[in-house]
Order: structure tokens, then sequence, then C-alpha cells
């Protein structure tokens, strides 16, 4: 991998994991809403239905597909000055060492519960799909600004990474080693260790919550 503009050198690369079972549970969406629609077709003798059905379907199919290569093409990329965290077709947040808090590294498992009730929806700006396990988060600047050379604050809520990844307790150590050699002193560096793998506590808002800096008014 070419060394990055601003960064320097790659140290290394993340994709986001897959839930293979929430793959497959959303793929068969398509030939449900099919079935259906042509059991009732032949039971209610409408035509209509049956013929509505199978585009119906192959869309669904379509969509849900699209959604799924988009949502698993995150990657996080740590280099020997920053980290870039982004999605197929998109442009990526980058910020340096600097600009992340350091208390905020933390890992937590079953990162899929905080995704909101009623419609378990996903944030856009999370880089987490259906079913995800462990991931590593941490706060950096605000997602809407771009890194140049000087250094902007971390900003809650905004500034939020959310990463998921079998491997996040490793990218969790690489953050901290990177973050204590550009200069952050290690004890602050290093403080988040303490947690090792951390719960989430309830569902939607209520996990969110448990994750420093996801809240705008956070303080540390």
């Amino acid at each position: 991998m070419p060394p990055h503009p601003l960064f320097g050198p790659s140290l290394a690369s993340y994709r986001t994991s897959v839930s293979v079972l929430h793959v497959l549970f959303m793929l068969s969406l398509g030939p449900l809403v099919i079935g259906a629609g042509v059991a009732a077709g032949l039971l209610r003798d409408l035509p209509w239905l049956l013929l509505l059905s199978v585009p119906a379907g192959f869309v669904l199919t379509v969509a849900v597909l699209a959604w799924q290569v988009w949502s698993h093409s995150a990657t996080l990329r740590i280099y020997h000055h920053g980290v870039s965290i982004g999605r197929m077709g998109g442009r990526p947040r980058e910020m340096w060492f600097g600009e992340i808090h350091p208390a905020t590294i933390r890992v937590f498992e079953d990162i899929d519960s905080l995704r909101s009730l009623p419609y378990r929806t996903i944030s856009t700006h999370w880089h987490i799909s259906g079913g995800a396990d462990l991931a590593v988060t941490f706060l950096g600047p605000d997602r809407a600004s771009d890194a140049g050379r000087r250094l902007r604050p971390p900003t809650p809520g905004r500034g939020i990474v959310v990463f998921a990844s079998r491997r996040a307790p490793e990218i969790a150590r690489h953050l901290r080693e990177s973050l204590e050699r550009s200069g952050c002193p290690a004890h602050l560096a290093r403080w988040s260790e303490q947690f090792d793998v951390s719960e989430l506590e309830g569902i939607g808002r209520m996990a969110q919550r448990s994750v420093p800096g996801m809240r705008p008014d956070w303080r540390p």
C-alpha cells in the first residue's frame, strides 16, 4: 500500500467482519416475498399478485445485496502518523493520532446492540453491519471536517468512530501504541486498557450511553 500523503507509511489495514447468519437472513427476504406473493396469489386467485411479487422480490434482493456489499466494504488503515476509516465509494475519515481522545479507545462486544429500536436501523456513519459482535470505538474530530496541518479537537457525538471487527482488541492496541509514539504520555495512551473487552448496557440509545464520546453531551 502506498504511503499516505499526510500520515506516511501504512502500518496495518483491517476490514469489517461479516456475520454470515445475518447476511443469509437478509438475502432470504427477497425469495420470501416471492414465495408469499405466489402462494397468496394462487390461494386467492389474484393473478396481479403473482405478477407483482416476482419483480418486487427481485428488487428487494438486489437492494439487500448492494447494501451488504457496501456495508462490509469498510476499511480502517493505520499509518505512521494517523488513521483513515472509510467505505467503498465514499470519502474516508482521516485524523492525526493527536486528534484522538486516548481515554475513549474501547473494545465492546455485541456491538449490534447499538442499533436503535423499533426499526433496528444502522447509522451510515458507523462502520458496522447487522449481526456484528466485537468493535473498537474511539472519539476523533468532527466527521465533516478534513485533516490538515492544524489539529482539530475531539468532538463528542459527531466525532465518534465505531468499527466492527473480530480483531478489535488488536486495533485498539495498535491505536494506543501509535498515540504513545506520537507523543501522548504512556499513562494516558494506555489508560483505557484496564477495561479490556466491555459489554454494552441495554439496546439502542441505552447501549449508546455506554460508549465514551458517543453522546453529544459527553464529558471525560
